[in-house]
């Protein structure tokens, strides 16, 4: 049986909140590195689309935010709008539905770039982004718009779907139906019920989804306004990229895609794939590489790649 590394707390875990451009408050928390470690930095843990900064904290008080703070980093675990406590105002409509609506953007462009500047106006030394899925793409679509400053990006189960990044044909048309089949739940309630839907514990707006929606039926990822091309900007990104990807997870990032993806950017990349979890067994699925009982593997692998740099 694999020893899994011990995660102490660290010695100060604080509340804050990030005010964007555009007005909106940010809930994020942030974690102390623990005192008998080397301070390495400044971690910025962007969560998945359909979750909140909570999936850094494992039900057992364990985490990927716990552990890199064990390893010296100080992590800044922050909410998207629309998620966890990040809760924008509400139009009418918006009350009457459920939900607010916010785009891909707003999330690239607003939310991770505030979180990113008042980290380096509060901390010195090196600032990474850790992103599962969601929070890995937009980190990835930031830092090559340079609308994101960080010195190096760890993507963990994030692919955009597009055809250019999917070698599989089968793989392609079940997520083509995946998405017209969320399209039309979208349609039908105004926004993506992810908690009703067991995709997770939060909502998605109905402008998020519709960009995904776009990306799939056009296989381009652009801005809402189409004046930026996050596909080609890949290219801009020259900070060094690390894609986690998991051997189980056979159709939200599959490894063969999150490589393709990587490939695009410009900078030094590393490719790590995740074959089992602690004890042998599975690798751990899309959701639980981040918050599984049994992945600090995962943890392992990002903590030590961010010392390597």
């Amino acid at each position: 049986m694999r020893r899994r590394p011990h995660s102490p707390r660290a010695d100060a875990v604080e509340t804050i909140e990030i005010h964007t451009a555009d007005g909106v408050s940010l809930r994020a928390t942030v974690r102390d590195a623990v005192s008998h470690t080397r301070e390495r930095g400044t971690a910025i843990l962007a969560h998945a689309e359909f979750t909140s900064r909570i999936e850094f904290e494992n039900a057992a008080g364990r985490g990927l935010a716990p552990y890199l703070a064990s390893r010296g980093w100080r992590t800044v675990a922050f909410d998207f709008r629309g998620h966890g406590e990040s809760r924008p105002a509400q139009t009418a409509a918006d009350a009457k539905a459920g939900s607010v609506d916010y785009t891909y953007d707003d999330l690239v462009r607003g939310d991770l770039a505030a979180v990113a500047s008042c980290a380096r106006a509060r901390w010195s030394g090196p600032l990474v982004v850790v992103g599962h899925a969601l929070g890995g793409h937009a980190a990835l679509a930031g830092c090559g718009t340079s609308t994101v400053d960080a010195d190096a990006i760890a993507a963990i189960a994030s692919n955009v779907w597009l055809p250019q990044f999917e070698p599989s044909v089968l793989r392609w048309h079940a997520k083509q139906a995946a998405m017209e089949f969320l399209a039309a739940v979208v349609q039908a309630r105004g926004h993506a019920p992810g908690r009703a839907m067991g995709l997770g514990t939060e909502d998605e707006s109905a402008s998020m989804v519709n960009a995904a929606v776009r990306a799939v039926r056009e296989g381009m990822w652009h801005s809402e306004d189409g004046t930026l091309d996050y596909e080609r900007a890949l290219g801009q990104v020259k900070v060094p990229v690390l894609a986690v990807a998991s051997a189980s997870d056979r159709l939200r990032c599959a490894p063969d895609c999150a490589e393709r993806m990587l490939a695009r950017c410009g900078g030094p990349r590393d490719f790590r794939l995740i074959a089992r979890d602690d004890d042998g067994g599975p690798a751990p699925r899309h959701m639980d590489l981040i918050k599984g009982r049994r992945s600090s593997n995962v943890w392992e692998t990002i903590a030590d790649w961010l010392e390597s740099i």
